[in-house]
């Protein structure tokens, strides 16, 4: 059970570009910025407050948009997104894409549960004593962390909503393809047609 797992999340983790294209993400840098912008907000307690209001809606946004993605356009569309590469070991581009969204949905729920865990463990014991000069560096740590994943998460709705746009532009370079075999068929019939007396 924990190798289809494993399996399905390497599959991913592939089809998404890996580290490489995590690191070279621009909504990842842009939520790296944000993070810096926003340093009063995760230094103080109860950030997690902010996480847990917003992500949920903004989850349920992001699968939304992978819905439509899912249904995008007619069967022969869909078929063409899915035909094999060149190369057997590289993902098709409906992999590829829909990939992007499970990252998106992936990160949002990531920083949904670290959310919820920061919220229950801001609590105090007797046992803390002896880390009490370290908690305000531990805290913020632990905040940079978790508001850097909201943070993300926020950018990444960005990037699902250009992928959305992304796959209309497409499937309007598609509709415009077969418009014009359509046209240029009728056009060589037309001509066959005209010329016989």
């Amino acid at each position: 059970m924990y190798k289809g797992v494993a399996e399905i999340f390497s599959r991913y983790w592939t089809a998404y570009g890996g580290a490489r294209a995590l690191v070279r993400s621009f909504y990842l840098h842009l939520s790296i910025v944000l993070l810096l912008l926003t340093f009063n907000a995760w230094t103080a307690p109860a950030w997690w407050d902010q996480s847990l209001s917003v992500l949920p809606n903004l989850l349920g946004f992001t699968l939304g948009g992978f819905a439509i993605f899912i249904g995008f356009g007619d069967e022969k569309f869909r078929s063409l997104l899915a035909e094999p590469e060149e190369d057997a070991s590289q993902p098709t581009i409906y992999v590829s894409l829909c990939s992007t969204f499970v990252h998106f949905i992936l990160v949002q729920v990531l920083a949904l549960i670290y959310a919820a865990i920061a919220k229950s463990w801001w609590f105090y014991a007797e046992w803390m004593n002896p880390v009490r000069p370290f908690l305000p560096f531990l805290n913020g740590l632990a905040g940079a962390i978790g508001y850097g994943l909201f943070l993300y998460a926020l950018t990444s709705i960005i990037a699902a909503t250009m992928h959305v746009f992304r796959i209309a532009s497409m499937y309007e370079s598609y509709q415009r393809n077969i418009s014009k075999m359509a046209e240029e068929k009728s056009s060589c019939c037309c001509k066959n047609n005209c010329g016989n007396p």
